[in-house]
C-alpha cells in the first residue's frame, strides 16, 4: 500500500533587467535535500504512535513528500508540517517483526525509516507441582527386602524394582522411566486387543497402582523376584486412573546380601525306585545346610562350567519362589530322601538326576549331581493267557487268564491303535490317563461292540495303580478280523417332535448297526451352501477326503470322527425362533461312503406371541464398576434385561448392517439357567451385578431391554450411552 502526503514548496526567482545587447547568464538551481531526524524506530509489542521529523532544503514548487510502506501493521501515516507520523499496531505474535518506510521527494535522494517491533511477551504456564515420594529399603536379605513408601500427597502410585543394569538407560533422567512403563502397558493392551478385548492401557496399569503410606514386602507383594548379591533400583512415581503422572520419579538403590561360601561336598546314592518314585541318600562332608531337587536331564543340559549357562544360572532358575518350598527341600547331615519328600514327581518315560548344592541364605557351594537314572518298576511275575471266545460283525468276546494275582490292564483296541511296535506306544499313552476302569486281578471275560470288517487286538499289560506305572511288557491276542455286515439294506427313520421357539427334538432311528452323518441348518443356509440333497453328501464326503489326505488317515477313519450311531435324539444345539430349518442326514458304510439315501426334514421353529410392551430406561447412578438403573414397562408382560458395551450393539438396528433380531439371537444366553435371572415383569430397579454383568470406566455402555416370553415379543429398546465413573 502506498500513501503520499505533500508539502507545497515555493520557489522565488529573481527578475533581472537585461541589456538587450548583453546576454545574461543562466541561473543556478540546487537539488533538493531531505533530512530525517532519525532513520529507525523501535516499537514495543504493545505498539503506539511515532513521529520522525524532516526538513527539505531547496524545495521545488508543487512537489510533495511521498511515504511508501508494505505492511498492514503500520497505519495512519501522515507527512505534514515537517513531521512524519504513524501508528504501530500491537504485535500478537510470539515473534519480532520489522518493516521499512520509504521517504521519497522528486529530485532528492530517497530516505528510509526502519521500523522494528518486539514480539508479544509470553508468560510461560507454570508446570503443575507433582507429588514427591520418600523410599526407604530395609531388612534386605539374599532374595528379599522391604520398601517403605511415603508420598507427600494422597496420590496413587506405581512401585517397582529392576536390576541396576536394567535401570541404566534412565540414570541420567529418571523421568523417562514413566514413558517406558507406559509403552509396556500399551503393548499389553495391544496384545489383548488382538484377542478381542478393547480395554485401554490404563486398565492394565491399574493392576499395578498402589496408594497410601505403606511398607511392601518385595517378594510376597509380587513386586520382583530378586537374586543374591545383586544390585537393584526401587522406583516410584505417581499416576492416576487416567494414566496422568501425578508424582515425580523417586529411586533408591540397594544390594541383596551375599551367602557365605562353604566347602561342603556331597555324595548322592540312588537306593531304590519304581516308575513313579525314587529313594536316594545324600551324604555331605559338613553339617551345613543344603538344598535338594530332582530334575530331568533336558532341564539340566544347558548348564555347567563348559555350557552356555553357568551353574549359578541353574540355581537361579531352580530356586522356588516361596520360602515354604525352599524349607521343604533344605536339609543338613546325611539324609535318605524320596521325590515325594521334595514335592516332585517322576515317571518312567524321562531321565533324571538328583541335584544338590549348599544353601544358607542363598547358595553356598557349586552344584553336585547324581548319575542319570530312568525310573522303572521292579519286575513282576505276570504271564497272561488271552483267548478270543467269540466274534462277529458287531461284537467280540474275549477272556484273560493270568498266572498270578498281579493287577493288569485289559481292553480291545484296533490294529491301527496297536501300531507296529507291539502296542508299546499305545500302553505309554494309556497310563498317562485314567485306566482304572480297565484294571483287574484274576480271570476276566468281556464283551465289546466292534465295527464290521475291522482288525482288533486284545491288549494286556501288568500295571501298578499305586505307582501308576507298567509292571510288565505288553501282551497281544491273535489278530481279530471282524466279518462284513449282513446285506440287509440300511435305512434311517427321522422324526421331528417337540417344536419350541428355540429348538426341537429330532429322533434318528437306524434299522441296523451303521453310522450316520447329519447337519441342521437354516433353510436359507442349506440352500446357499448345498442347494440339494446330492450336493450335501458330495460336499461332506469331499471334506472327509481332504482331512484324510491332510492327516494321513483313510476316509473311513475320518468319517468315524464326524458320525454317530444308534437310536437317539440328534444334537442340533439352540435354534432361533420363527425360522425355517433343514435337517439333513445319510447313512455311512464301513468304507466311509454313503449307504442310504440323503433324507431332508424341513421344519419351522415357533413364533413367540408379540407384545405391545414398551420400555423407559432411566440411569439412576453409577461408579466405575457398577450402574444402577430403572426399567419402566407399559404393561405387565415379561421382558429381558442386559448391559452391553456400545461397541457390541453398534452394528445392529433398523438402518444398520444387522437387524435387532440378529442382536437378540447373539445376546441370548446359551443355557436357560443363565436366561432366567435376567427376566422381569413390572417396574424394576436393577444393577449390573443383578444380571451377572460387569462394567468398567474404560468403555461406553447401554442398558438393553426387549419383551420376552418363549422368545422375543418386542423390538429392542436401549438407554442412552453412558461411561461408568465414580462420583466426583
Amino acid at each position: 500500500m502506498k500513501k503520499i502526503f505533500g508539502l507545497l514548496a515555493m520557489s522565488a526567482f529573481a527578475l533581472v533587467a537585461c541589456n538587450p545587447d548583453t546576454p545574461e547568464p543562466e541561473p543556478v538551481v540546487e537539488a533538493p535535500v531531505v533530512t530525517l531526524d532519525k532513520q529507525s524506530v523501535e516499537a514495543s509489542a504493545e505498539g503506539g504512535e511515532f513521529t520522525v521529523n524532516y526538513t527539505v532544503e531547496n524545495p521545488v514548487e508543487g512537489v510533495t513528500i511521498a511515504i511508501t510502506e508494505d505492511v498492514v501493521w503500520i497505519e495512519d501515516v501522515t507527512a505534514e508540517d515537517g513531521a512524519i507520523s504513524f501508528m504501530v499496531a500491537a504485535n500478537d505474535l510470539e515473534e519480532a517483526r520489522e518493516a521499512t518506510l520509504n521517504v521519497e521527494y522528486t529530485g532528492a535522494e530517497a530516505r528510509t525509516i526502519a521500523v522494528t517491533q518486539a514480539a508479544k511477551s509470553v508468560v510461560p504456564t507454570p508446570e503443575p507441582e507433582l507429588a514427591s515420594f520418600t523410599l526407604e529399603v530395609s531388612e534386605i536379605t539374599w532374595n528379599n527386602a522391604y520398601i517403605s513408601v511415603t508420598p507427600s500427597e494422597d496420590v496413587e502410585y506405581i512401585l517397582g524394582v529392576m536390576t541396576k543394569e536394567a535401570f541404566a538407560p534412565y540414570v541420567e533422567d529418571p523421568e523417562t522411566l514413566v514413558a517406558a512403563r507406559i509403552a509396556e502397558w500399551q503393548e499389553t493392551a495391544e496384545q489383548y486387543i488382538d484377542m478381542g478385548y478393547d480395554d485401554p492401557w490404563q486398565y492394565y496399569m491399574g493392576f499395578e497402582q498402589r496408594s497410601g503410606e505403606r511398607t511392601y514386602d518385595v517378594k510376597y507383594d509380587d513386586i520382583y523376584n530378586m537374586d543374591w548379591d545383586s544390585e537393584y533400583v526401587a522406583y516410584c512415581f505417581g499416576m492416576d486412573e487416567e494414566g496422568v503422572q501425578t508424582g515425580y520419579v523417586t529411586v533408591k538403590e540397594f544390594r541383596t546380601t551375599a551367602p557365605v561360601p562353604s566347602d561342603n561336598t556331597f555324595t548322592i546314592t540312588i537306593d531304590a525306585m519304581t516308575k513313579s518314585s525314587v529313594e536316594f541318600t545324600v551324604e555331605p562332608t559338613t553339617d551345613e545346610p543344603y538344598y535338594v531337587t530332582i530334575e530331568t536331564v533336558d532341564v539340566l543340559a544347558p548348564y555347567g562350567p563348559d555350557k552356555e549357562n553357568s551353574y549359578e544360572d541353574l540355581i537361579k532358575y531352580l530356586i522356588p519362589d516361596y520360602e515354604s518350598t525352599i524349607e521343604q527341600r533344605t536339609f543338613a547331615g546325611k539324609q535318605t530322601i524320596t521325590n515325594s519328600d521334595l514335592g516332585k514327581s517322576v515317571n518312567g518315560f524321562k531321565t533324571y538326576r538328583i541335584v544338590v548344592w549348599g544353601f544358607e541364605n542363598g547358595p553356598t557351594t557349586t552344584v553336585f549331581m547324581s548319575e542319570e537314572f530312568k525310573p522303572a518298576d521292579p519286575e513282576v511275575d505276570f504271564e497272561p493267557a488271552i483267548y478270543v471266545d467269540e466274534y462277529n460283525h458287531r461284537k467280540v468276546i474275549y477272556s484273560v487268564v493270568p498266572n498270578s494275582s498281579a493287577t493288569y490292564y485289559h481292553a480291545l483296541h484296533t490294529a491301527a491303535e496297536v501300531g507296529q511296535d507291539g502296542g508299546a506306544a499305545l500302553a505309554a499313552s494309556l497310563i498317562e490317563g485314567n485306566i482304572n476302569a480297565n484294571l483287574i486281578s484274576g480271570t476276566v471275560q468281556k464283551e465289546v461292540e466292534v465295527q464290521a470288517e475291522s482288525d482288533y487286538y486284545v491288549v494286556v499289560f501288568g500295571y501298578n495303580p499305586d505307582t501308576k506305572s507298567m509292571t510288565s511288557e505288553v501282551f497281544l491276542s491273535e489278530l481279530i478280523s471282524t466279518p462284513a455286515e449282513p446285506q440287509a439294506a440300511p435305512a434311517l427313520d427321522v422324526e421331528v417332535t417337540n417344536l419350541a421357539w428355540n429348538g426341537a427334538d429330532i429322533y434318528v432311528i437306524p434299522n441296523s448297526d451303521f453310522r450316520y452323518y447329519y447337519e441342521c441348518r437354516t433353510k436359507a443356509e442349506f440352500n446357499e451352501y448345498y442347494g440339494s440333497a446330492e450336493a450335501f453328501y458330495e460336499k461332506v464326503y469331499a471334506g472327509w477326503e481332504s482331512d484324510a489326505a491332510s492327516y494321513g488317515y483313510d476316509v473311513a477313519t475320518v468319517a468315524s470322527w464326524y458320525t454317530n450311531e444308534g437310536s437317539g435324539v440328534a444334537d442340533i444345539g439352540k435354534l432361533t425362533w420363527n425360522t425355517e430349518y433343514v435337517f439333513a442326514i445319510f447313512g455311512v458304510g464301513a468304507d466311509g461312503t454313503r449307504n442310504t439315501d440323503v433324507i431332508l426334514k424341513e421344519f419351522t421353529t415357533l413364533t413367540p406371541q408379540q407384545s405391545s410392551n414398551e420400555f423407559t430406561i432411566t440411569i439412576n447412578s453409577f461408579t466405575k464398576s457398577s450402574v444402577n438403573f430403572t426399567v419402566t414397562p407399559t404393561n405387565n408382560d415379561q421382558y429381558y434385561v442386559t448391559v452391553e458395551k456400545v461397541g457390541t450393539v453398534s452394528n445392529y438396528g433398523p438402518d444398520k448392517e444387522k437387524s435387532y433380531d440378529e442382536l437378540i439371537a447373539y445376546l441370548l444366553p446359551e443355557y436357560d439357567s443363565q436366561l432366567a435371572p435376567r427376566l422381569f415383569t413390572g417396574e424394576q430397579t436393577l444393577s449390573n451385578s443383578d444380571l451377572g454383568k460387569s462394567v468398567n470406566g474404560f468403555s461406553d455402555y447401554v442398558v438393553v431391554v426387549w419383551g420376552f416370553n418363549n422368545g422375543p415379543t418386542t423390538t429392542v429398546f436401549m438407554s442412552e450411552a453412558f461411561r461408568p465413573a465414580d462420583p466426583e
